[in-house]
């Protein structure tokens, strides 16, 4: 192969790679719970089952509702987070590293 050509051949196979490997947001909410924003179920929650061929839309399970399954946009719904605890006290180290720290350290 000539270097053009050979140039050109590395550059489609290098995009090609590229676009494979692309997650979309739709895809990282696959098997998540979601919070639906607009539409006829707002303000409900919802199990994301499977994402459509047009990476955008969502097929999701309503909760509460008898297993009744919509179809939302991506950009309609969002993650539910998991709230984080805080620990309340200092955390113990344990009585081996406690015993060498100085007593003000704690």
């Amino acid at each position: 192969m000539s270097h053009l050509v050979w140039y050109t051949y590395s550059m489609i196979i290098k995009t090609d790679m590229k676009n494979k490997t692309q997650i979309t947001e739709a895809q990282l909410l696959l098997n998540q719970e979601v919070k639906i924003n607009r539409g006829q179920f707002a303000g409900k929650t919802a199990f994301v089952r499977e994402v459509m061929a047009d990476g955008r839309t969502l097929e999701v399970e309503v909760a509460h509702t008898s297993g009744k399954i919509a179809f939302v946009d991506v950009t309609f719904v969002s993650e539910i987070q998991e709230q984080t605890q805080f620990a309340k006290t200092e955390q113990s180290l344990g009585p081996d590293a406690n015993s060498v720290l100085p007593s003000n350290r704690l």
